[in-house]
């Protein structure tokens, strides 16, 4: 019913203040026509043509992109590559020159056909203008948390994913790619983990249209089939279209979108055309990429010395002595091989040589725009090619984008915004959840022993091993390559964002704007298993996706200055969005060959499909008011609607304020020249997260069994109600209180932006238990709270400003802390499996402690003597050279009672650290990422490291050879293996990020044909320090896994794809 109620709703919604779009388009049509032909008929022969250059004070240097614009009109244009710009203005007209981070500069014109300003850098941070949610202010203005990345911090170097953009530049926004695969996985969190089980991720809004986070959900289960590698929804973009990103950080920035605001916004410009003569941009790179960090595996000697005292060891546990011979042992696993006798004879396989390679990427955009006074455009085309480091892996982007805008009369401006993309990626199965094919973790656990081939070149899956009693043991082994090469596994997703809108000045301070939008996504998951790899039969796996969510938005926006000092900023306006998400899963083996792998060609052995559909109404407003550029307020409040929630909580109510004091303008800080700006702000408001599946308020059906009569009766199939109803259901609620100071130094040269916030998320949803009465043992409700606060810190400097030697900084410092403080009546806490190997107990959620903390026995040392383990408390079956664990609670045993909070996943800071230098033609720029005190749970070792890492030498051989105390020795006992601190390590790192070295050369083509030619040579992840034994510390192989909230299990390490140094060369040119 609820569904039905609100895409009723939503319908009226259009029908009455909406515009259907033939009506819309008949009236934007007449609207042209009457336009030019007033154009044709000279009714613009007021105007006078001004053109010039725009170049930086400082350097001299022509300055690309000022934005010139009639003051107190939208009409504008910005500067080419040369600076150089021309706009057709009335005559009595003053033009205004601005570009983010120098002074905004007002040039009458009168009879000048030439005007070219110098601007001079000054209130870098307060003069750009941030996009901020259904409109846009100058930094100044600004009351929130906002912070930005523009396309001048990314332009200059190969960013081939949205990731890549941010990580490391933003305080409080940590990215995390969670899969090194290329189009792998993105979870980018800002201001910490802020749900237990509804969604973590921010929303993403590009060019105003909200992108439908159930898309990425929804597609991370087809992703599942094998990849572990959750699906990146903006892997479809092309980083080279964006030309700024703003990041909605705290309550005040977010409330404007209401119950998808929790999480924090991201909001992504792209680029759009100016008028005057065409510009086309072409840029081109090529690289190579390697595997950044190799594991240290075991030779042969190596595995040879430890299976022997393997072999040993388990007979001695058996009852045996390690002086018996052959003939005596019981079982070839306690037989000592000839093969071990000489290791040397045997040729030795170097699998990460035989699985990791050198992978080719290139990447191909080219954008022209242009226009005119009454129509613009901006149009671009991207290919991306990029080979990955295991082999059969690797993703492809065919990416297109159209902007175009329109003035149709004086007062009605058009415009559309169409993006497809299709992108194709092939996934190696690194790791990851309980899935046979994981080639990362075979790689490690494989010995060199074994061969990856056959002579007759087939692929190897057994050894035999021989003992001097005539006897062999044939060993069956999974063979990493025949994974890598033989697993077919492709994501293929077609998506495409697009806009039409159109802005009505109805006043000349009252404008309207509509626009219909659509986020249409189709994705297809397809898996092959071929006989040669397993035991088992051949098998695939088809999964397939559409999601398609329309969205009408009408605002209404009042912005007038009266009196020469007050300022007023009034929006409302009302929104609608549909989405509807279908999906089908079909599954089969036996295949007759490998040949063909369509699943029509084995035995269908089961099938699933979904439909779902959730809709969205809202009614929001915004007013800002400051007076004089120095007192500034912002009040916002959103009502939102949805769907998902129950029937007597549908409506949720989203309010915020914030206020701001330049104190810097103050007359009393005129004696102050130190101080160039001293601002201070504070926001307190409330926001919260839809992002729960469909129907989750609703009793839904399932089918069941049940028996009818006794012994073996019959077993009839039918319905039956699966899930407890909530009609109370209702969001998740956060209130955030943020204060803030932006500090400006020696003009502006040191800008300083310090922010504390403390957010508390009420209201999760928890499955708790319910009286059995019910029928059911649990029910999702709202309880349990969670609680985030933190202190950012981001600086700018400008170090040097000379003509021909420029060098900024840019630096962040971002401190978090997280704490359960509710968890329903009960308080009981949270403990759960992760399912990456043997659904062992991993993490805890408990009140007091952070979140997915994880959770076991804590290790302490090796058992060297027998006489150790009889005086204390020990696991039966423990022996000399096993793992000693620690007795909490002194009652002289070992179980579960024991186990406590080991570590946990979240770091104490992050940072990030980017510095540029400009010495004459040449431009140099490095990045730096760091996270600190941060653990992850290494299940590797767990397998591995008792079979083939040599990290795992040093062990424990006999009492008067220990090794190093803290590895256990050679033996199969599963005690050693119980989840323990033993298995967390320190995983903080500081990574070189990126390293570009350009070198500008357009002044040898005169400017005539090409007019900026740059060619440049890039680095990615040059080094990563760190004392993690794994190949990459930021991970999170459970990320994606449908079948639990990674916020309960994060930082799992079970063989994660491994993180590539790329070497890229590099061509920008400029017509």
């Amino acid at each position: 019913m609820g569904n039905r109620m609100f895409t009723s709703s939503f319908y009226r919604v259009r029908g009455t203040y909406g515009v259907p779009l033939r009506v819309l388009f008949a009236v934007l049509f007449l609207f042209f026509c009457c336009d030019l032909a007033q154009a044709q008929t000279g009714g613009r022969g007021s105007l006078v043509t001004v053109s010039g250059q725009v170049t930086e004070k400082a350097s001299g240097q022509p300055l690309v992109g000022v934005s010139i614009r009639v003051k107190n009109t939208t009409d504008g244009v910005v500067s080419d590559a040369d600076g150089n710009y021309k706009i057709q203005v009335p005559a009595n007209s003053t033009l205004l020159f601005t570009y983010i981070g120098y002074s905004d500069v007002e040039e009458a014109v009168g009879n000048r056909s030439n005007i070219s300003p110098q601007l001079e850098s000054s209130d870098k941070a307060l003069n750009e203008v941030v996009v901020v949610g259904y409109g846009s202010q100058s930094r100044r203005e600004i009351t929130g948390s906002v912070a930005s990345v523009n396309a001048r911090q990314i332009q200059d170097r190969p960013v081939v994913s949205f990731g890549e953009a941010l990580a490391g530049q933003v305080a409080g926004v940590q990215v995390q790619q969670t899969s090194a695969a290329p189009g792998g996985g993105l979870s980018i969190k800002i201001r910490g983990t802020g749900s237990i089980t509804a969604g973590i991720q921010p929303l993403y809004v590009i060019d105003g249209v909200p992108l439908d986070n159930s898309v990425s959900n929804s597609a991370a289960q087809g992703g599942g089939i094998g990849s572990q590698s959750p699906v990146n929804p903006l892997a479809s973009i092309n980083p080279g279209d964006i030309q700024s990103i703003d990041i909605l950080k705290d309550a005040a920035a977010t409330s404007i979108y209401g119950s998808r605001g929790s999480n924090g916004v991201v909001l992504i410009t792209t680029k759009q055309g100016a008028a005057g003569k065409s510009q086309i941009t072409v840029n081109a790179s090529y690289g190579f990429q390697e595997i950044a960090k190799r594991v240290g595996l075991m030779t042969n000697e190596e595995y040879a010395r430890r299976q022997i005292d393997m072999r040993n060891n388990d007979w001695i546990r058996a009852g045996g002595k390690a002086t018996d011979p052959n003939s005596v042992r019981s079982g070839p696993g306690f037989k000592i091989p000839d093969e071990f006798k000489n290791p040397s004879a045997y040729p030795y396989t170097d699998w990460q040589d035989e699985l990791y390679r050198t992978a080719p990427m290139q990447n191909y955009q080219i954008a022209a725009s242009g226009g005119t006074e009454s129509a613009r455009y901006y149009v671009s085309g991207n290919f991306q090619n990029q080979e990955g480091i295991i082999v059969n892996s690797g993703f492809k982007k065919y990416a297109f984008r159209l902007n175009v805008d329109a003035k149709v009369s004086d007062r009605i401006r058009v415009g559309a915004r169409v993006a497809p993309s299709y992108t194709n990626n092939r996934i190696a199965t690194s790791g990851g959840i309980q899935d046979y094919g994981a080639v990362a973790v075979t790689v490690m656990s494989t010995p060199g022993f074994y061969p990856a081939r056959n002579a007759d070149g087939s692929y190897s899956r057994s050894f035999t091993l021989h003992f001097d009693d005539g006897t062999q043991q044939n060993i069956i082994y999974n063979n990493a390559l025949a994974f890598g090469e033989g697993i077919q596994n492709t994501m293929n997703q077609f998506s495409t964002v697009g806009s039409l809108f159109a802005t009505v000045d109805i006043l000349k301070n009252l404008q309207f704007k509509t626009s219909v939008n659509a986020d249409v996504n189709t994705f297809s998951n397809n898996r092959f298993s071929p006989s040669y790899i397993s035991v088992s039969p051949s098998n695939g796996r088809s999964f397939s996706s559409a999601n398609i969510s329309w969205i009408n938005e009408n605002t209404l926006t009042y912005d007038n200055s009266f009196a020469e000092k007050h300022n007023v900023n009034v929006l409302v306006g009302l929104t609608g969005q549909k989405s509807s998400f279908n999906s089908t899963t079909v599954s089969a083996n036996s295949f007759p060959n490998d040949l063909v792998p369509t699943l029509n060609a084995g035995i269908v052995t089961g099938g699933s499909s979904s439909r779902s559909q959730w809709t969205l109404l809202s009614f929001l407003s915004r007013a800002t008011y400051n007076y004089d550029e120095k007192y500034f307020l912002t009040a916002t409040f959103r009502r939102d609607g949805s769907s998902r929630f129950g029937a007597d909580n549908k409506w949720g109510n989203f309010p915020s304020v914030s206020a701001g004091w330049r104190i810097g303008q103050e007359k009393f800080m005129a004696n102050v020249p130190t101080i160039s700006e001293l601002k201070v702000r504070a926001s307190y408001g409330l926001i919260g997260n839809n992002q729960i599946p469909d129907y989750a308020s609703v009793g839904l059906i399932s089918s069941a069994n049940y028996i009818f009569g006794t012994g073996d009766g019959a077993i009839i199939n039918g319905l039956a109600q699966g899930t407890l109803g909530n009609t109370i259901l209702g969001w998740e609620k956060a209130k955030e209180l943020d204060f803030g100071i932006d500090i400006g130094l020696f003009q502006n040269r040191l800008f300083l932006n310090l922010d504390y916030y403390n957010k508390l998320t009420s209201d999760l949803l928890l499955n708790v238990p319910v009286p059995l009465s019910t029928g059911f043992e649990t029910a999702l409700r709202n309880l349990g709270s969670l609680r985030n606060k933190g202190v950012e810190i981001a600086l700018e400097t400008r170090n040097f400003a000379r003509k021909n030697f420029t060098w900024t900084t840019n630096a962040n410092i971002s401190f978090n802390t997280n704490t359960v403080e509710s968890l329903g009546a009960s308080g009981a806490p949270i403990i759960v499996a992760n399912r990456a190997q043997e659904n062992s107990l991993t993490h805890i959620t408990q009140i007091g402690k952070p979140l997915g903390s994880y959770y076991g026995l804590v290790f302490d040392g090796i058992y060297n003597t027998q006489a150790e383990i009889d005086g204390s408390a020990h696991l039966p079956n423990t022996f000399p050279g096993d793992v000693r664990f620690r007795d909490l609670n002194n009652d002289g045993l070992i179980n579960d009672s024991d186990r406590t909070i080991i570590g946990n996943n979240l770091p104490a800071f992050t940072y990030g650290i980017t510095n540029t230098l400009n010495v004459g033609n040449f431009d140099f720029g490095v990045s730096l990422q760091g996270v600190q005190d941060v653990d992850v749970m290494n299940l590797t070792k767990r397998s591995v490291y008792r079979n083939n890492a040599s990290l795992s030498n040093n062990y424990w051989r006999s009492p008067e050879e220990p090794g190093d105390g803290k590895t256990w020795g050679a033996n199969n006992a599963a005690n050693n293996r119980n989840i323990s601190s033993y298995f967390v390590e320190d995983a903080s790192f500081l990574r070189i990020r990126n390293v570009t070295i350009g070198y500008r050369f357009d002044k040898i083509f005169g400017g005539k044909v090409i007019k900026n030619a740059r060619a440049y040579v890039n680095i990615q992840n040059l080094h990563t320090f760190t004392k993690y034994s794994g190949y990459n510390p930021e991970v999170n192989t459970t990320e994606g896994d449908p079948w639990i909230s990674s916020a309960l299990t994060p930082g799992i390490d079970y063989g994660t794809y491994p993180v590539a140094r790329a070497f890229v060369f590099g061509l920008n040119l400029g017509f």
